[in-house]
């Protein structure tokens, strides 16, 4: 089972390669790619019918995911998000590599500031426990004063306290981005499946399968990543 809609469509290019690309067999190609633009499974994503209808196209929607992980805002927390996920899911459907733009929780461990702000609490409430230990009273608030006032030693191992848990949330943090936040590097880059599945439906829309089959045949060699000469050659509607 394809996890999406660009791969089986690289296996029907791909197919017709190996077949030579005889004319039949890209024919068979196009037949194969409309049937599954046809079914009910692509029909029922509100983001297939938006492209189909010429209100959108599937660029558009992994520029719209992308643009909110550009620069500095690929570090802001971000809490779970169903309905952008849901728009994420639609575009995943039809394209890889765009699960990184999903927003999982804000106590996921995917975000090297929000881990370190953690951290740093997560030092706070030891620091408490800490100083509550130290004073038989059980006067926390005199506890923390002593302790950080009370000498260079105890002042120090506070500060290299927070230290520590903020480093390691923030390594934590660090780790979760590049694991879940990332897009996969060995994988084709989402944008370039996009743009190569707009011009599959685009020859759709047209109706024009001779020239859809025609496109197949004359892709280069660098089709089977970048969509090659099909980008050049497809008839805008």
């Amino acid at each position: 089972m394809r996890d999406n809609q660009y791969q089986l469509f690289r296996d029907l290019d791909r197919r017709c390669v190996a077949g030579g690309m005889d004319a039949a067999e890209c024919a068979e190609a196009v037949r194969l790619k409309r049937a599954s633009i046809d079914s009910d499974r692509m029909r029922e994503i509100p983001l297939v019918r938006d492209v189909l209808e010429g209100r959108t196209t599937f660029v558009a929607a992994y520029d719209r995911c992308s643009r909110a992980l550009r620069g500095l805002r690929r570090f802001v927390p971000r809490r779970h998000d169903g309905e952008w996920n849901d728009q994420v899911a639609q575009l995943g459907a039809v394209v890889p590599n765009v699960s990184h733009f999903r927003r999982r929780s804000l106590f996921a461990l995917d975000n090297p500031v929000a881990c370190t702000i953690y951290g740093l609490a997560a030092a706070a409430g030891v620091a408490v426990v800490l100083a509550h230990a130290s004073r038989e009273d059980d006067d926390v608030t005199e506890g923390l004063i002593d302790a950080a006032g009370g000498g260079d030693v105890a002042g120090q191992s506070f500060v290299m306290l927070f230290l520590l848990f903020g480093i390691v949330g923030f390594t934590i943090g660090s780790y979760g981005m590049l694991k879940y936040r990332t897009r996969d590097s060995k994988t084709i880059h989402a944008r370039e499946a996009a743009t190569y599945m707009d011009v599959n439906y685009g020859y759709y829309r047209n109706g024009d399968d001779a020239a859809w089959a025609a496109c197949i045949r004359k892709a280069d060699a660098s089709a089977p990543e970048t969509g090659g000469r099909i980008r050049a050659t497809v008839k805008r509607s």
